[in-house]
């Protein structure tokens, strides 16, 4: 990895300084912030080299002609149904119902004129939920590079019962899926992705991550992308989710 700019490295500074208790990033307003995907995962590198090891990561694309872009998730925010999680740890309390995949192997090679029955090999599908937060003091009003840049906005991830029978990956396509608060039904039936599919996300990654903060290794969770968008819940809020016919995922954000 290159060293950081100035310009990356202030903005590096500053979403540590927010981890830590320091105030939030005025994103909206910076003089300086990311420019390009490059500044962005440079960022995110010079962010994760505090923090600890990579657990698993994000990916996902906005629309089917836009890029694939990735986000790392920290090791230590990844937990098992049912999690809770404190104030401290979600001031947004985001919550997103998506399928998971666990990397079981090693990964093909991008190249690989058999890569994508072999990557289906190496993972096990699982339900997640992704618990978004951010370290921007509006991420809403920031810029797409500056929420990438502060991991898409991630928080942490709560992983189901992997799926261990027999599947296919067209089986996620358009499952079924339902999410549930505190006993009230918010969505439930048919779901898709905006720009492909869980398992086109997955491969997006394997293909184009590298060795950013380390590469997609053994252990670690993708998950891919939204089926129920995203939705922020009041303190004490109990979800739990449903998807293609897989045992429940629970979380909870406590009061």
């Amino acid at each position: 990895m290159s060293p950081a700019t100035p310009r990356q490295a202030d903005v590096i500074s500053r979403l540590l300084a927010a981890r830590r208790g320091g105030p939030l990033v005025d994103a909206v307003h910076a003089t300086a912030g990311p420019e390009t995907l490059d500044d962005v995962y440079a960022i995110q590198a010079g962010v994760m080299a505090a923090l600890g090891p990579v657990g698993g990561w994000k990916v996902g694309r906005s629309a089917a002609d836009q890029p694939a872009v990735r986000a790392p998730i920290r090791a230590a925010a990844i937990r098992p149904s049912p999690a809770v999680w404190q104030p401290a740890e979600a001031r947004l309390r985001g919550l997103e119902l998506e399928i998971g995949f666990r990397i079981d192997a090693t990964l093909p090679a991008a190249d690989a004129p058999d890569f994508l029955e072999r990557l289906a090999d190496a993972v096990t599908p699982l339900p997640v939920f992704e618990i978004v937060d951010s370290r921007l003091a509006d991420p809403q009003a920031a810029s797409p590079l500056w929420r990438l840049a502060d991991f898409q906005i991630n928080a942490g991830l709560v992983y189901g019962t992997p799926f261990e029978s027999d599947w296919r990956a067209e089986d996620f396509d358009r499952p079924l899926v339902r999410l549930v608060a505190d006993g009230a039904e918010l969505c439930a039936g048919p779901a898709t992705l905006p720009g492909g599919t869980p398992f086109t996300a997955l491969a997006d990654l394997v293909r184009t991550c590298g060795d950013h903060c380390g590469g997609v290794q053994p252990g670690q969770i993708v998950t891919t992308g939204s089926f129920t968008g995203l939705r922020f819940f009041k303190p004490g809020t109990t979800l739990t989710g449903w998807i293609a016919g897989m045992p429940p995922i629970t979380a909870s954000f406590a009061a």
